[in-house]
């Protein structure tokens, strides 16, 4: 599969790029596209190096990534979604998009979820890309720092809210990360649910001095 990320150079970004090359071409997308060439040429070296084989992992302009994928990950700020998503739209179009992000601030100590007069990140987001476009919010509430070390076994859950077909291709992608489990969480109107968790896990974290603590169901 061709997998755009465009905020490709965050720790989410490093993590799901350096996870799918194996199997997958991944496209960084950013702003300027030299750094994305920067960061590309960076992710290549460290999957090459523990794989033990070639991958492909090529920087390009915004537009261009989403326009040469099948799948794309906005792993980008909140209050970038309607100016950036905007300058892409038309390339979004019959496409999935994975959306982890997580409007909120913070005051203090303390972290505050900010949903958008929406409901959700991404029932805003739904509202511009085109109708032909799926969404499935996903990955909000997983270590990024974690899911960037390669050497780091994980066992956590990822809950995922959106179009039921949408998901299914998302869930075999969850799976091919070593013990992540998917979960489905309902549909994209749920997404505010998974989204806050995101402003509680860390303000846990602070008062309870957890270091990048993620979500396990158990019985």
């Amino acid at each position: 599969m061709r997998i755009g990320i465009i905020g490709g150079t965050g720790d989410l970004g490093r993590g799901l790029s350096l996870r799918w090359a194996k199997n997958h071409t991944i496209f960084i997308g950013s702003r300027f596209k030299e750094k994305a060439e920067r960061i590309a040429d960076e992710y290549n070296k460290i999957a090459k190096d523990y794989y033990k084989m070639d991958v492909e992992i090529v920087g390009l302009e915004n537009k261009k990534a989403v326009e040469k994928s099948e799948l794309v990950v906005l792993s980008i700020p909140a209050e970038s979604i309607k100016t950036l998503v905007k300058s892409f739209k038309a390339e979004l179009s019959g496409k999935i998009i994975i959306s982890p992000i997580v409007p909120m601030r913070k005051e203090g100590n303390n972290f505050i979820y900010i949903p958008p007069p929406e409901g959700s990140a991404a029932l805003l987001l739904r509202k511009i890309v085109p109708e032909t476009t799926k969404i499935v919010a996903a990955f909000h509430n997983l270590s990024a720092i974690k899911l960037a070390e390669l050497g780091r076994k994980l066992d956590y859950d990822v809950v995922m809210c959106g179009d039921t077909e949408a998901k299914s291709v998302v869930s075999e992608l969850i799976k091919e990360i070593e013990n992540l489990r998917p979960l489905d969480g309902g549909p994209l109107e749920n997404a505010y649910l998974i989204e806050s968790l995101t402003p509680l896990l860390l303000n846990v974290a602070i008062r309870n001095k957890l270091k990048l603590p993620s979500i396990k169901f158990v019985l």
